[in-house]
């Protein structure tokens, strides 16, 4: 594939701090005017020429960001997935209810929606011929597509064969109807071990869900057989929390991510905190904090679906699950396994956040090992988002176990009098007793109240910060690889092998990003917009997989903030979500944005690589 170049584009934004891509070079500028006669003189010399005009402000290029497809309004596209068989898994995230248009099939799209792109094979794409930004009501009220078409697999309210109906939240005791969801995010998708495959897809709520779809018998008009097959149960695990992005272990197991919107888990216990009641009502407990209250602790994990080999079980019933609590508790975007199948990188979602590592003891065992969290340093006196890059450093928290955990976990149950969780006070005095440092200057070095490292696991985010790590990423999304570049470059043992890279995407670089305090101080100008970050594998000294630095790839914008509409550049990414990697390196970004009236999925070629 012939790579093209942003390297206009980067010598605009650092000028003029822009994140568009368009064409070309400008133009010269034109030239000075000559100058005036002089007066005559004793010479009569003539006045010198006028000086040459500046140069024209450079102009943009678009051919590295190609627009592959266009959500209907209201919408965001979620459960980005690439398949083996070359199909792209795409949902449709909360469109608008007022949607009527029909696409091709006769589908309409006010209704959260799972679905594919296929008659294209995204395994080897080729060149894409541009998306055109719709414009026309018809037009944004559907999916479009650059290539292929995009087949609807299933919808909000459709009738399963567990006699559920798809995005039902169901309360542990398996009947009383919480809710319906309209927000299906992450697609995984599983080998059937013959020719089809099971759909696994979060619904992206309080509490949260899962379905399993089956599918199979493709063709060129997309897969002919899918079976609505059921919701998963989640009882076994005390229920789920906000199931966003995920991934799929090299194990084929997918990884659901619990997204955690909870900075302090004192606030967990009142009876006016809806989400907190929400998961109390699931465990069918008194939701006037009368009796039991549903334990914080319990939530906010990555967990593994399809434990003990049963990810392809006949029956949805039978799907097994584990919280894998030694991974970390915090807001999860997603994680993704590296191909030494110990090292996963997580993302957390949100304001004044962290980027964690875990690296499991056993290859293809995530139920124990060691957490870290990055610590980075700025490119030194640099705050242009185009050009500032980041140094990681990873700060030890702690090493645990899944069932060392549970067993801590349990020791929190209780009711809202008793109110039991972690209190900054503890984590400092943890904090202090690790590290043998006075972190709160009050003279002395405090002894831990803990003989574990409990805060590392279930404070995860104040333990980071505490210990040295940095706390100022800002809504970062999701985090990926492409498995298969990743694998021949680790297997083949070149350390510095061709496409082995991992790519971040951060929604908006505003807040704690873009004040001038602290290690993370970017010019916020046309933060609102977002980019997405580059990171090199290595391996580290212990023969793991590692990332040792952050690098911008490509920043979104210009924002303009007196438009009523489209508020970032049309023609370029707005808070990049989710990321999928192709097979020749290219970079799929999806968006979740207000910014743009329609989010947009976009073909990234990155001229770095």
């Amino acid at each position: 594939m012939k790579r093209k170049t942003l390297s206009v584009l980067i010598a605009a934004m650092s000028a003029v701090a822009l994140g568009l891509t368009g064409c070309s070079d400008g133009d010269d500028g034109t030239q000075g005017k000559t100058g005036e006669q002089g007066a005559a003189g004793t010479n009569g010399a003539a006045g010198t020429d006028g000086a040459t005009g500046e140069q024209g402000e450079p102009g943009v290029t678009g051919a590295s960001l190609i627009r592959l497809a266009s959500a209907p309004l209201g919408a965001e596209f979620t459960g980005m997935y690439l398949n083996s068989d070359g199909t792209f898994f795409l949902n449709v995230q909360h469109p608008n209810s007022a949607n009527d248009t029909l696409d091709s099939d006769g589908m309409a799209f006010a209704k959260g929606t799972v679905g594919v792109v296929v008659g294209a094979d995204f395994n080897n794409l080729g060149q894409v011929a541009e998306l055109p930004a719709p414009i026309l009501e018809s037009e944004k009220e559907v999916v479009n597509t650059a290539v292929g078409r995009y087949q609807v697999l299933t919808q909000q309210d459709v009738a399963l064969a567990d006699n559920k109906t798809m995005g039902d939240i169901i309360a542990s005791n398996g009947t009383t109807l919480l809710k319906n969801s309209n927000d299906p995010d992450f697609n995984g998708v599983i080998p059937d071990g013959d020719t089809g495959f099971y759909v696994f897809t979060n619904w992206e709520d309080r509490p949260g869900g899962m379905s399993r779809i089956h599918v199979d018998d493709l063709n060129s008009s997309g897969y002919q057989s899918v079976t609505q097959e059921g919701m998963l149960d989640f009882s076994s695990v005390k229920g789920t929390w906000v199931n966003c992005f995920g991934s799929v272990s090299p194990w084929n197991t997918p990884l659901t991510a619990e997204e955690l919107y909870f900075d302090n888990t004192a606030d967990w216990f009142d009876t006016d905190n809806g989400n907190a009641v929400s998961v109390t009502s699931y465990l069918g407990l008194p939701v006037d904090g009368s009796g039991a209250w549903a334990n914080p602790y319990d939530y906010g994990y990555i967990v593994e679906i399809g434990t003990n080999d049963t990810a392809t079980a006949a029956n949805v019933a039978n799907i097994e699950m584990e919280k894998r609590f030694v991974m970390g508790r915090f807001s999860h975007e997603n994680p993704v396994v590296m191909p030494d199948n110990k090292t996963v990188f997580l993302s957390d979602d949100g304001g004044g956040v962290v980027f964690f590592k875990f690296v499991a003891d056993t290859a293809g065992d995530l139920s124990a090992g060691t957490l870290y969290a990055a610590k980075v340093t700025q490119t030194s006196g640099v705050t242009d988002p185009a050009e500032a890059a980041f140094a990681i450093e990873w700060v030890e928290l702690g090493h645990g176990s899944d069932a060392e955990l549970l067993t801590i976990v349990r020791s929190y149950d209780g009711t809202i009098a008793e109110a039991k969780y972690i209190t900054d006070a503890n984590i400092n005095a943890w904090a202090e007793a690790k590290t043998q440092t006075d972190l709160d200057t009050d003279g002395t070095i405090a002894t831990s109240p803990f003989s574990d490292d409990r805060p590392a696991f279930l404070e995860s985010r104040k333990a980071a910060v505490a210990l040295g790590a940095t706390g100022e990423f800002n809504k970062m999304e999701g985090v990926n690889i492409n498995f298969d570049l990743a694998s021949a470059w680790w297997n083949n043992g070149a350390a510095d092998g061709a496409q082995a890279y991992m790519y971040m995407a951060m929604s908006s670089f505003t807040g704690a990003m873009a004040d001038d305090v602290g290690s993370i101080q970017l010019d916020g100008t046309h933060g609102s917009c977002g980019l997405v970050y580059r990171m090199k594998l290595v391996k580290d000294s212990d023969g793991n997989v590692d990332a040792t630095h952050m690098i911008p790839a490509i920043v979104g914008g210009p924002y303009y903030p007196d438009r009523t509409a489209n508020r970032c550049n049309i023609n370029n990414i707005s808070n990049p979500d989710n990321l999928v990697i192709l097979n020749d390196g290219r970079v799929l970004i999806g968006e979740d944005t207000g910014n743009h009236q329609n989010n947009m999925v976009w073909v990234f070629d990155d001229p770095a690589i």
